[in-house]
């Protein structure tokens, strides 16, 4: 859980390193030094020294002066995503869900304006690219992302669209600040989000929170379809009814961990 940090107990150097691997991570393909500074708002020199630090230490590999991550970051997320962890447990759980309905489910926790997958069903897919465990969506135009975002104190969330140009990702995306946060006054009211036409064309999905004990939201966990198979109605009948379900189960396997004293988030 976040507190509050001195700024004299605050490592920039470390944010910017860290900063710097999820630029890398977000473009998906190598990028210019040039194009990591800009991505990052400092100058191409600091830039250069970031990577250069993270080349070093075997982060980030160049050729033709292009930089991308190496597998080396995988092992960053070993203690969350590896065995014994509480995703792995919980991942049963989706892929059962996957398979009594023949869609996509996925668990994804919120990271800033995105959603960072930490469980994915890896069978089937109804985007354009194929996602995994890592991967990261805008928060906006997910189902997942919406349902964290409307879980959100007001104040907490006014500050996280503060200045933020939301992206269109699909046609019907939702571009406006005030009309996003209509839409996520109705998904808390709800306790559950929709998006349909959102992220691409034709897509459709249906999100409910996953809390601990204590009430707290920690994920989300959502199915996706197409408008050629599921219609809003199956969305908000059926469907639900099995993500309620299966996300009744998680929180179960949630509430144990804590109870043994291991950090779920």
């Amino acid at each position: 859980m976040k507190t509050d940090l001195q700024k004299r107990d605050f490592a920039q150097t470390l944010a910017r390193g860290l900063h710097c691997l999820e630029v890398l991570a977000e473009k998906g393909a190598p990028a210019s030094c040039s194009e990591v500074a800009a991505a990052m708002k400092v100058s191409r020199a600091a830039a250069r020294r970031i990577l250069l630090t993270l080349e070093h230490l075997g982060y980030v590999g160049e050729e033709t002066g292009r930089y991308a991550s190496t597998p080396k970051v995988l092992s960053l997320g070993r203690g969350v995503l590896g065995e014994g962890g509480l995703w792995n447990s919980v991942a049963p759980e989706v892929v059962a869900l996957a398979d009594r309905i023949n869609e996509p489910s996925s668990v994804a926790v919120l990271n800033g304006l995105a959603i960072l997958f930490v469980c994915r069903d890896a069978t089937r897919r109804i985007f354009t690219s194929r996602l995994g465990v890592g991967d990261r969506l805008p928060a906006h135009c997910s189902s997942s992302g919406k349902m964290l975002l409307a879980c959100l104190p007001d104040q907490e969330l006014a500050a996280r669209l503060k200045g933020v140009k939301l992206e269109r990702r699909g046609p019907a995306s939702i571009t406006g600040r005030r009309e996003l946060i209509a839409a996520l006054h109705r998904a808390r009211a709800d306790d559950y989000a929709l998006a349909i036409d959102e992220m691409e064309e034709g897509t459709v999905s249906i999100a409910v929170p996953i809390r601990e004990r204590r009430g707290r939201v920690i994920a989300a966990i959502n199915v996706a379809s197409h408008k050629s198979r599921t219609t809003a109605a199956d969305l908000t009948g059926h469907l639900l009814t099995e993500l309620r379900a299966t996300a009744q189960k998680i929180e179960g396997l949630v509430a144990d961990f804590q109870d043994r004293n291991w950090v779920v988030l």
